[in-house]
């Protein structure tokens, strides 16, 4: 029997709803800002935030680095049982992101003027943006430290706590928003302290999440040299996300030069129904990124596979409903962004229904970066870092010069990069999944199933299992030992883990070959039981499956126990002991 994708898929939902939240908190100040300003202020107040916006795109650029990196290379380490290397790497992103923010507000205050003449020369916005700016910049190293630290408590194991601390900044800085501006009357500069004191709830939460035991650590002495790793691993994210700074900034340019006030405010519309998308296209991706790591981390590639098709499902559904919405009222989505201008709101039904195809395209090419994250295929991560921003960018610019639609330029953008990145993928899919370049499971050196945990069920894929390891030449006397072991553990389960949904707990189980090795991997979604602390009064079945097995860890990640059981080929076979036992 293969193994299904109950469990996998239970782990990818079990972080969704904490990670789209969490991406809303990072994308939420600037939305309900520019919603509240265009209420209560003015339209251009609207498109003077969205033209400060590459400010707080580079620090979210930079926090996605350091958090998308890191929590690869710590995903991987407790993939693999290493939680110190994994508190290691999540002390060094923290203290990463704190430094750069620090730097990064102290040098966009030094350098205020020139900064804000560069991203906005339209003198009608500027005393808007300068505004805004002026409190948000110096708040770099609170945000870096807020988005940095939601990607881990996720990684941790409690996207609960993440989806508390987001929900809180969310309301806090709602009600401030109309607190700051409709009663207190303190314009732009209301906004932007609203969105800055919302980060300060969000921290303390998810701080209380490290003082609970059996967590990630923090400790200032680690080793450095994992920040080239952690830059490394991260860079495709964070870069995407630094280059649409650039886009957002020479986009602004082309609309006030080609396309008018009207352009300008109706770019500003389709960046915040961007950033709407890309709260669905990162709350997947980072549900998707510490699942698959670990999977990665134990070399599953058969559970990341199964993973990436629960995301790509999400998204498309989310996406497709979205997009829908934008096709069907345009003019309805300018009237909540409070544009009045008849001239204004034309131009809004001609672009929205376009720009939709744009957002589709973006969000189902940008899911592929962290997938080749995951297996290092640095070439076609950064292909689509790159191309993602600036083709698009370079074909609205085109087509805003050559008289057309500039909105549909976004989508041939998208377009002529999914071209070339086929091209580039074409050569590299031997052995692995087509376009994804997932490398295949081989089904010689790996067992993979799933067990129903009734006696019936599991006595059959024992069996099964023990012909699988006695043909691919474990030898009888090792196939027997880890069948036995397998079996206690499996009736310990069948015995004590609890039903979940009405429904008896599911169990996956990973025979692993290797050449001087076998590993054992035994999931189930039962209550929280460490056999290698403790074993139950009732019997010494796991104190036979500990004493037969040469190693054994456990982790208890995405609401299940991973249990890990090895055997070493050379001293497994030549064991006196052993041997008597099994008489």
């Amino acid at each position: 029997m293969k193994r299904d994708s109950y469990l996998v898929g239970r782990a990818f939902k079990s972080f969704l709803f904490a990670s789209v939240m969490t991406v809303a908190a990072s994308q939420a100040g600037a939305f309900v800002d520019g919603l509240m300003v265009s209420w209560f202020i003015s339209d251009a107040a609207m498109s003077a935030i969205n033209i400060s916006t590459p400010v707080l795109q580079l620090y979210f650029s930079l926090s996605l680095l350091l958090g998308a990196g890191g929590t690869i290379m710590a995903g991987k380490a407790i993939g693999n049982h290493d939680r110190q290397t994994a508190s290691g790497i999540y002390s060094l992103a923290v203290m990463a992101a704190v430094t750069i923010g620090v730097l990064l507000g102290a040098g966009g205050m030094i350098f205020f003027d020139p900064l804000l003449r560069i991203l906005c020369p339209d003198e009608a916005l500027s005393g808007f943006a300068g505004l805004y700016m002026s409190i948000t910049i110096p708040s770099a190293p609170i945000y870096m430290l807020m988005i940095v630290m939601q990607m881990f408590v996720a990684l941790d194991g409690e996207p609960k706590r993440v989806t508390a601390a987001v929900s809180t900044s969310i309301a806090v800085n709602l009600i401030l928003d109309y607190v700051f501006i409709a009663i207190c009357g303190w314009g732009m500069i209301g906004t932007a302290t609203a969105t800055v004191i919302s980060y300060f709830p969000a921290i303390f939460i998810l701080a209380l999440h490290f003082k609970k035991k059996d967590t990630l650590k923090f400790s200032v002495k680690t080793n450095s040299g994992a920040l080239t790793g952690i830059v490394k691993m991260g860079t495709p994210s964070g870069f995407t996300a630094m280059l649409m700074s650039v886009q957002i900034f020479i986009c602004n340019i082309v609309a006030i030069r080609y396309l008018g006030t009207a352009g300008v405010i109706v770019f500003a519309v389709c960046m915040y129904l961007l950033r709407l998308s890309m709260i669905i296209l990162t709350g997947t991706i980072d549900s998707f990124q510490p699942v698959a790591s670990i999977l990665a981390g134990s070399d599953d590639n058969r559970g990341v596979a199964i993973v990436v098709g629960k995301a790509y499902r999400f998204l498309t559904v989310s996406l497709s409903i979205f997009a829908g919405l934008m096709v069907l009222f345009p003019r309805w989505i300018g009237i909540i962004f409070g544009i009045e201008d008849a001239a204004t709101l034309a131009v809004v039904e001609s672009a929205i229904p376009v720009y939709a195809l744009n957002i589709i395209l973006q969000c189902t090419i940008g899911l592929l970066i962290p997938i080749y994250q995951v297996y290092s295929n640095t070439r076609q991560a950064m292909l689509i870092s790159v191309g993602q921003p600036l083709l698009p960018m370079l074909f609205f610019w085109i087509m805003a010069a050559a008289g057309g639609n500039a909105w549909l330029g976004f989508a041939v953008g998208q377009v002529a990069l999914l071209l070339l990145l086929l091209l580039a993928v074409v050569r590299k899919g031997n052995g692995k999944i087509p376009f994804f370049l997932i490398p295949r499971q081989s089904t010689e050196n790996v067992y993979d199933t799933s067990i129903v945990p009734d006696m019936n069920d599991m006595g059959q894929q024992l069996l099964e299992a023990d012909g699988w390891l006695r043909k691919a030449g474990a030898g009888e006397s090792l196939s027997f030992r880890v069948g036995v072991a397998c079996e206690e553990i499996l009736k310990n389960i069948a015995d004590h883990a609890e039903k979940i949904n009405k429904k008896v707990a599911s169990v996956d189980m990973r025979i692993s070959l290797l050449p001087k090795k076998i590993i054992v991997m035994i999931h189930d979604d039962g209550r929280p039981f460490n056999p290698v602390e403790q074993a139950p009064k009732t019997g010494l079945g796991l104190q036979i499956a500990k004493g037969i097995c040469d190693n054994m860890k456990y982790e208890y990640l995405f609401h299940q126990n991973i249990l890990t059981m090895t055997w070493d080929m050379d001293t497994a076979t030549a064991s006196p002991q052993n041997t008597d036992s099994e008489k």
